[in-house]
């Protein structure tokens, strides 16, 4: 399945609307790209030919001009050049949370042809030491606050206000580089996380660029608040899609629901991007005014249908659902009238993206039959391979796609296939349900078990044995979760999403 070509004329349309078919925008990009080579920086060269001295972030309240930003990566890369020995080819970690300091950090090292390896802040010293061993990094760059969790980790680091001050006293013209790599790594905050590479390419990212500016209209909206993290590829390619078009974002290290609102609130902003607990946490807010709201873009993690729903009843039509992998990349669009229709889709391939549902032998299914899903998309890792997104899904007779759930998630209770997420999208129903989880738990009798945890909404006095009582009436007897366990908040992991394996892990003895 392959989504159709957007007709010429409209890219043309939007592409004119953004300011980027003008004679202006096409002598910047030449010579953005003559004076310092095809690389992640590019884009911030090209964006502060066009936008200057308008805003390009706001981060804690302090603006930082396209200009004033594209000077400060070209001289931190020139510090990282003469002072720290980086060379082309070399890998470079970043760990940090969403600010300035980890986007002049990323950029700089791009400058370079670098590879540029994102890490997770939220991983722990020995998670983190794991990772430095692997990917033998040349530098660290961090930040304050995460400095000391590389403590034991065996080459040299500095923070990203270190950086930009010694940069300030070293300045030699760089050379146009071609090239650089940005590493994401998959996973949660346990396991061991994968890498995932890209090189840079203007025309995979055009091709994404093209399908969301055409599609969301982003050109129309000044600014964005990007709550998603950027250390994650959903939230790294939101940013350049921002970055491209030349809008300022708002960046806040850590969400909070009620900064998110407020924020939202103080600068009237028209899009965001989020992660869909970080919605669906806004949404329960009390007193949250999120009416200036056009454009609300949720990727990342399954957006479950109560809050497609909800998102819909409060704002109207804003809600875009983006659907891909670190391997894959942006894979899967759904618009407000995909989710109208079905809020429970992902919508359909983005232009470019070819999406099969296949059994466990690896052959095609037909429309309405569940299987994995496999994308093949120009923006992978592999362009051109097939790729196991690692989820369980199925297509219907209209083209749209849905996701059921995780394949590692199943579990086997008593002899009989068990789906977390058959269970979870029931107890999201509950009216008095905010977030409702299921994972599997080790039981005596049965082998395995179900175990639920739920976050109510404000103000009710709903009990556990009452919503179980509820359930047990809504799903088969084998489906039944062993315990149902209220808590006030369910965790989340660095990129936003309900930290199952926390929940899923026994509580280390006390004593």
């Amino acid at each position: 399945m392959t989504a159709a070509r957007p007709s010429l004329w409209r890219v043309l349309r939007r592409l004119a609307a953004a300011g980027l078919l003008t004679p202006g925008a096409i002598w910047a990009f030449g010579v953005t790209a003559a004076g310092g080579g095809v690389n992640l920086a590019s884009l911030l060269r090209f964006a502060a030919r066009r936008r200057g001295d308008a805003a390009a972030l706001v981060d804690a309240g302090e603006p930082t001009s396209f200009n004033a930003l594209a000077a400060q990566v070209e001289r931190i890369a020139a510090a990282l050049r003469d002072v720290h020995g980086v060379r082309p080819g070399d890998v470079v970690a970043v760990l940090a949370h969403n600010g300035a300091g980890l986007v002049r950090a990323v950029f700089a090292a791009s400058r370079l042809g670098a590879r540029v390896t994102l890490l997770n802040p939220e991983m722990s010293p020995p998670q983190l030491a794991a990772l430095i061993l692997r990917h033998h990094p040349t530098l660290e760059i961090t930040e304050a606050d995460t400095q000391p969790l590389l403590a034991g980790a065996s080459c040299p680091s500095i923070t990203a206000a270190e950086l930009l001050e010694r940069a300030a006293a070293v300045y030699r013209r760089l050379r146009p580089v071609n090239g650089g790599e940005l590493v994401v790594l998959t996973g949660g905050t346990t396991g061991e996380p994968k890498a995932a590479s890209r090189k840079p390419s203007p025309r995979s990212f055009a091709l994404l660029f093209i399908h969301l500016v055409t599609a969301l209209g982003l050109d129309r909206h000044p600014a964005a608040y990007l709550a998603a993290p950027l250390f994650h590829g959903y939230g790294v390619a939101a940013y350049l899609v921002a970055l491209a078009l030349g809008r300022t974002v708002y960046l806040v290290p850590r969400f909070k629901a009620s900064d998110a609102c407020a924020l939202i609130r103080r600068e009237r902003l028209e899009v965001v991007a989020v992660v869909p607990s970080m919605l669906q946490r806004m949404l329960a807010e009390p007193g949250a005014d999120l009416t200036s709201l056009q454009c609300v873009i949720s990727g990342g993690a399954a957006l479950p249908a109560p809050v497609a729903v909800e998102t819909r009843r409060r704002l109207g039509e804003v809600l875009f659902n983006l659907y891909g992998t670190s391997e894959a990349g942006v894979a899967v669009f759904a618009t407000p009238a995909d989710l109208a229709a079905a809020p429970d889709t992902i919508g359909r391939p983005i232009w470019g993206v070819h999406v099969t549902i296949r059994d466990d032998a690896g052959a095609v299914l037909p429309d309405g039959q569940l299987g994995r899903i496999c994308v093949q998309s120009r923006a992978a890792v592999k362009p051109g391979a097939w790729i196991e997104t690692g989820d369980v899904g199925l297509r219907d007779a209209a083209g749209r796609l849905f996701v059921r759930g995780r394949i590692d998630d199943m579990i086997v209770s008593g002899g009989e296939n068990v789906a977390p997420w058959e269970v979870e999208s029931v107890l999201l129903t509950h009216p008095e349900v905010r977030e409702a989880v299921a994972v599997g738990v080790p039981d005596p009798d049965f082998g395995q078990r179900l175990a639920a945890f739920v976050s109510l909404r404000p103000g009710s006095t709903l009990t556990a044995e009452a919503l179980g009582a509820w359930l047990a009436e809504r799903v088969a007897r084998y489906q039944r979760p062993r315990s149902i366990e209220l808590r006030d908040e369910l965790p989340l992991t660095a990129i936003g999403k309900v930290d199952k394996r926390a929940l899923a892990s026994p509580p280390p003895p006390t004593g």
